[in-house]
Order: structure tokens, then C-alpha cells, then sequence
């Protein structure tokens, strides 16, 4: 990296460091600021997920605007729940799946952008979010007939409900059957890199909530 563009980086850091909000700024209308209709891990919490809401609005932007492909080499494989499954309805149940089998295409070399949301994740902790997300992430969506009724966006290979979204989830199912889909996408620093999803199966993964 020559030093002219060290030199103009941190010029340019500088020069944002008075609107760094707008690093962390969720949109209010966006889903990924509302809990109700997607939920996140809590990026925060040391040793935990690092998926945030930031990276939620790459992968909300893509799967809304039909930029999601179908390819079942590429897509994660459900492991829990098998077809067709009544799951129990007394406690949360855990949703599993394993990572695409088909190789990851080599990621793209960094960018301008890339270095200042890496340098912008340096700005002190009372005004920085969480930092930028590298690595895989996929995203659960929930529907009963016709209706989205939950997304779960994360990194980890499984995903527990709270209390509190299980009894939603599974009052909402009630008698119907669910359709469970996982999409997948690979990120460098907070979006998704090219060529690299979102991906989701040919067919949803279909499961019932035991009376």
C-alpha cells in the first residue's frame, strides 16, 4: 500500500470521524431495525455472534430485490427439522443446518471502501456499533401459508428461539404447516461479496408444531 494512499485514507477517516453515525445508522423503515420482523444476535456480546444490523441490510437488499439465486450445491442443508416434522410445542425449538458443500469463490481483493469501514470500526467504543462482518451468514424465514412470519439473520449453524418468539411462532402456525428456508451469502466487511449469494434451496424445508 503506497504511502499517498495511507496519506488520503486517514484523511479521508478524518473527515468522517465527525459522521460516524452514519456508519451505525440503521434505518428506521428498514426490517433490520425492527425485531418484530427480522431477528439478530447481539453483535455486542463478547465471544458471540458478530453479525449485526449493519450486515443485515446487505442481506435484506439482496434476498427483497430478487438477487437471491437457487442453487442447492450452494445453499445450506437443513438438518433439524427433517420433512415434515412436528416439532414440540412446550419449548423453543433448535433449528439446525449445515454449511454449503460447494466451494466458496475466492474472495475480492479489498477495496477503498473496504479499508474505511475497517478503519471507521476503530472509532470509540461510546460511538462505534459493532464491527464490520467478514465471513458467512445466512438467513431463517418462517412462513405459514402466505405470511412471513419470522427471519433470523446470524452466522452460527443453528438457532434457538427466545421464549418469547416461540410462543409467537408457534401460535401463528397453529394447525398449518410451516415452510422453513435458509438463505446463505459471504461478506467482506459488511457486504456481500461479489459472486458470493445469497444462495437458498429449490425447496423449503417443510415442519409442523405438535398440539
Amino acid at each position: 500500500m503506497s504511502r499517498r494512499f495511507v496519506f488520503a485514507l486517514f484523511a479521508c477517516v478524518s473527515a468522517l470521524a465527525s459522521a460516524c453515525h452514519d456508519h451505525t445508522e440503521v434505518p428506521a423503515a428498514s426490517p433490520c431495525a425492527d425485531r418484530q420482523q427480522v431477528s439478530l444476535p447481539a453483535c455486542e456480546v463478547a465471544g458471540g455472534d458478530g453479525f449485526s444490523d449493519e450486515a443485515c441490510i446487505a442481506l435484506d437488499d439482496a434476498i427483497r430485490g430478487s438477487r437471491a439465486a437457487v442453487n442447492d450445491a450452494r445453499a445450506p442443508s437443513i438438518s433439524a427439522p427433517t420433512e415434515m416434522q412436528a416439532v414440540p410445542r412446550a419449548t423453543p425449538f433448535t433449528f439446525a443446518w449445515t454449511a454449503p458443500v460447494a466451494s466458496i469463490p475466492a474472495r475480492r481483493p479489498m477495496t477503498v471502501g473496504d479499508e474505511l469501514r475497517r478503519w471507521t470500526s476503530l472509532i470509540p467504543e461510546a460511538e462505534a456499533h459493532c464491527d464490520p462482518f467478514t465471513g458467512r451468514a445466512y438467513e431463517l424465514r418462517i412462513k405459514a401459508g402466505a405470511n412471513v412470519l419470522l427471519r433470523r439473520q446470524q452466522s452460527a449453524l443453528s438457532w434457538t428461539p427466545s421464549a418469547s418468539e416461540w410462543a409467537y411462532l408457534a401460535g401463528a402456525i397453529g394447525a398449518q404447516t410451516a415452510e422453513l428456508t435458509i438463505y446463505t451469502a459471504s461478506y467482506v466487511a459488511n457486504q456481500i461479496s461479489t459472486g458470493a449469494g445469497p444462495f437458498t434451496p429449490m425447496s423449503a424445508r417443510r415442519f409442523t408444531v405438535a398440539p
